[in-house]
């Protein structure tokens, strides 16, 4: 009886197809079997470009948590140098005026030049006013335009306000053209913020100038030493007029 009953479901399975239906599944028909190449080849292309596609995100995601987001404006470098300093004009304050100030050490050749911020809200820029001028005039040597179209570079990957300020010693001015040390001061700041917006395109919106005369000196004006530290013309950075 089991032999019989298992030639009876050979028999059903047979009349219904089903070694057909096997057949079908696992093999492919011979008209279709030129064409199994390019099933793996299009099956290799969507891998290749699901991997491509997940590693640009990733690379996109990676840049900004290292560079932050914002334009590429963020970055200088001098030429002839391979260092490039990266200036985030879309962080705090306290960051840019830090960031500002490295960018501006990083240029710097000359001794006679510092950058120190001031309280955390303001950067000072000072540069020693016989690095930049002959004792009692104004012209701006060649040196000093040099280093000043390296604080440019600087300067212009920000948006703050810059008081070019001038300083003196107390030695009297006895100059035709300036008669006191006011108008020398003021003079003094104003070819160097015309420098700045002349020859480095520094906007002019940004500068407002102060002359003091020899009214701030950082050193009491009692050594030739001390004098010289006096003159001086300061660069002021500051989120608003200063």
């Amino acid at each position: 009886m089991e032999s019989a009953q298992k030639e009876g479901s050979e028999n059903f399975f047979e009349s219904n197809g089903v070694d057909d239906f096997q057949d079908n599944i696992f093999s492919c028909p011979e008209e279709n079997q030129k064409n199994r190449w390019a099933v793996s080849w299009s099956d290799l292309m969507m891998t290749m470009f699901i991997f491509f596609a997940v590693m640009y995100l990733y690379q996109a995601g990676d840049k900004e948590v290292k560079f932050g987001f914002g334009p590429g404006k963020s970055s200088l470098s001098e030429q002839g140098s391979s260092g490039v300093i990266n200036v985030n004009t879309q962080g705090r304050s306290l960051d840019v005026f830090d960031q500002t100030r490295q960018a501006i050490k990083e240029v710097l050749i000359d001794e006679n030049i510092s950058a120190d911020l001031m309280n955390g809200n303001a950067l000072k820029i000072i540069l020693a006013g016989d690095f930049l001028f002959d004792l009692g005039k104004a012209d701006l040597k060649l040196g000093a335009r040099y280093q000043l179209d390296q604080i440019a570079k600087a300067l212009n990957e920000n948006e703050y306000y810059i008081n070019v300020s001038g300083h003196t010693d107390d030695t009297p001015s006895n100059s035709v053209i300036y008669p006191t040390n006011w108008e020398l001061s003021s003079h003094r700041a104003v070819m160097v913020a015309r420098y700045l917006t002349e020859r480095c395109n520094v906007d002019g919106n940004r500068i407002f100038i102060t002359g003091h005369a020899y009214h701030q000196p950082v050193r009491s004006n009692d050594t030739n030493y001390n004098r010289a530290l006096n003159r001086r013309v300061e660069l002021i950075l500051t989120q608003e007029k200063y």
